[in-house]
């Protein structure tokens, strides 16, 4: 497993190739259905349906989850501590969605005009990480980035061909957009979201299958950490972290592989 720290550093973003087996990845696509039926017996999922999206969005995090075998897998977290340099905490933040979802280049920090704000100020130490369980290199749903947007530089915007078994890792400082389109007959043209949202669907590539993806932050402690939690988590994601209890893991929790920070208290 090859993973170019110097190249995430550079751009804000890496992809890590054959992280997981095609049999790894059915596994998880197994498991990803099993959690949906729990989290819908629990209400603990909405499905939102429109001319665009067509999604369920679940409360809780992965590790609350049958589906946290994925963000417990060793190989991830080997590849949180590389980017990271040292133990990564997690603390909470980490979802799945099955489904077709937004659109839209953002920000996932909490100041996210570039250069403006405590966010801005030195290296940035948190990341994100994005198992998709399906191909995107010839194929709609992935993801596309804007390269350099981490140190405030409006770069080349790019689609991420990752295939299954990759693991994609973002700085949340980075400009990305998720459920990209790409076009059947131009295919590596890189759209803005309000082109792909106009245009109709025969004209877009579908999905190689149904888009199954697990997205999960980690981070350093520090005062970049701190205040993520305190204005983003605690602010924004109250809702999810009521529903993110803790199933403790043998040999996974609070040791050499990751540090977990409980966000959320009654």
């Amino acid at each position: 497993m090859k993973i170019d720290r110097d190249f995430f550093n550079a751009n804000g973003y890496v992809i890590v190739k054959n992280v997981f087996t095609i049999e790894e990845v059915e596994k998880f696509r197994q498991l990803a259905y099993q959690t949906l039926e729990e989290d819908k017996s629990n209400k603990l999922v909405k499905k939102v349906v429109s001319d665009l999206k067509d999604v369920y969005y679940p409360k809780g995090d992965l590790l609350s989850k049958s589906l946290n075998e994925v963000l417990l897998s060793d190989k991830i977290l080997k590849i949180a501590e590389t980017i990271l340099e040292e133990k990564p905490v997690y603390f909470q933040d980490s979802t799945y969605q099955i489904g077709i979802g937004d659109r839209g280049f953002h920000r996932d920090n909490v100041d996210r005009i570039a250069n403006q704000g405590e966010d801005w100020q030195g290296d940035y130490d948190i990341i994100r990480i994005g198992v998709y369980m399906q191909d995107h290199d010839k194929f709609s749903g992935g993801l596309k980035v804007v390269k350099k947007s981490h140190k405030g530089i409006d770069g080349k915007r790019v689609f991420i061909d990752s295939k299954a078994g990759d693991v994609v890792v973002w700085n949340l400082r980075t400009l990305h957009s998720g459920n990209a389109a790409r076009l059947k007959i131009l295919p590596n043209l890189v759209m803005g979201y309000r082109l792909e949202n106009l245009l109709p669907s025969f004209l877009i590539k579908d999905s190689q299958q149904e888009r199954i993806s697990c997205f999960m932050s980690f981070g350093k402690e520090g005062p970049h950490l701190n205040r993520y939690i305190e204005k983003y988590m605690k602010v924004k994601m109250g809702d999810h972290l009521k529903h993110s209890e803790y199933f403790p893991v043998e040999g996974k929790l609070n040791n050499k592989f990751v540090t977990i920070k409980k966000v959320w208290s009654e």
